[in-house]
């Protein structure tokens, strides 16, 4: 009879397999909507109860109707992105504007609640460690107040934003032409595995843009011209959510394809990856970091530290143009 040693030792085949076996792509057209006390419109994108073989960590997009608020509520570290629409966030009490483009981070167990004040429906995606934090029994969500349309009164009386601040050492929005693009805002800047990964990398949630982030952030924005791939490397997991564009990723030997709005999830398998885009159009990637990837390497740097991958020659796989074969 099996005891839980036996358990043990059978785990390691059994994550390799799901992982052989899990989905890589969520593809936005195949979720559906879903309406709950803190937002009118909502889909949970990736998350393990999904499928996929996450370290418990997920992501989410929501959209806010013209004239509405989401809910307000506590919970833990979280990072947005606006991919759509103009506002303002509450956090702990303090006004942060935000537009297409912003990104925000909100600090843990920080009370906050988003307002759209724009001519549109405002859309967001939403990264956390709830499943992460349930696992380890300090998940807690609590909700204060529901979403529902704005009060015109109300939005009179809040105090315009001062700062994008919210204490003098954490910052809580960037805004997308606020991003620096040069590489020394870079936090792994001294890894092989992230030099020269990307055509433009444009900086957001990051310690040298005055943001202190741990479990999650929302970190960069990859721009790649047509015809163009990444460099190759390897590392635990992230997440990578289309902007604009299509194209496909081949990870440890599979072709998979995406568009704008899907999300990739690389998982924690340290697979080889690398992304393509073969078409005419410029591709916008936004990465998602989860800080449980870096406690783990921080363990064993000499496992789980990323990696660049190197050609048949020796020589290290960096971005640049897909070879293309023009006709004769």
């Amino acid at each position: 009879m099996p005891n839980f040693y036996d358990e043990w030792l059978a785990v390691s085949d059994r994550i390799q397999e799901q992982f052989r076996q899990s989905p890589m792509i969520a593809h936005d057209r195949n979720i559906e909507w879903v309406r709950t006390r803190q937002d009118a419109r909502v889909k949970l994108m990736v998350s393990n109860e999904l499928g996929f073989p996450t370290m418990g960590t997920c992501v989410l997009k929501a959209e806010i109707p013209v004239g509405w608020h989401t809910g307000k509520h506590v919970h833990g570290e979280e990072s947005i992105h606006i991919l759509k629409g103009e506002g303002f966030s509450i956090v702990d009490g303090r006004r942060f504007n935000w537009h297409t483009g912003s990104t925000l981070q909100i600090p843990y167990r920080a009370a906050h609640q988003h307002f759209n004040i724009g001519n549109e429906p405002a859309l967001y995606l939403s990264a956390m460690c709830f499943p992460l934090e349930a696992f380890v029994k300090l998940a807690r969500l609590d909700q204060l107040e529901d979403c529902g349309p704005n009060d015109p009164a109300m939005l009179a009386a809040v105090p315009c934003e001062k700062s994008q601040y919210l204490s003098e050492d954490r910052r809580v929005v960037i805004h997308l032409e606020q991003a620096p693009t040069d590489f020394s805002f870079h936090p792994l800047r001294h890894l092989a595995s992230v030099q020269k990964q990307h055509d433009v990398t444009r900086y957001l949630i990051v310690p040298k843009n005055g943001f202190k982030a741990t479990s999650v952030a929302m970190t960069f924005i990859f721009e790649d011209p047509p015809y163009h791939h990444s460099g190759r490397h390897k590392h635990l997991e992230a997440m990578i959510y289309i902007l604009e564009g299509e194209g496909y990723s081949e990870v440890q030997g599979r072709d998979e394809r995406w568009g704008a709005g899907d999300v990739l999830h690389v998982p924690p398998a340290m697979f080889e990856h690398e992304h393509f885009n073969n078409s005419p159009n410029m591709v916008k990637q936004l990465r998602i970091q989860f800080g449980i990837r870096f406690w783990f390497t921080d363990i064993w740097p000499e496992g789980y530290t990323a990696q660049r991958i190197h050609d048949e020659f020796g020589q290290p796989i960096v971005a640049g143009a897909i070879e293309r074969v023009t006709a004769g």
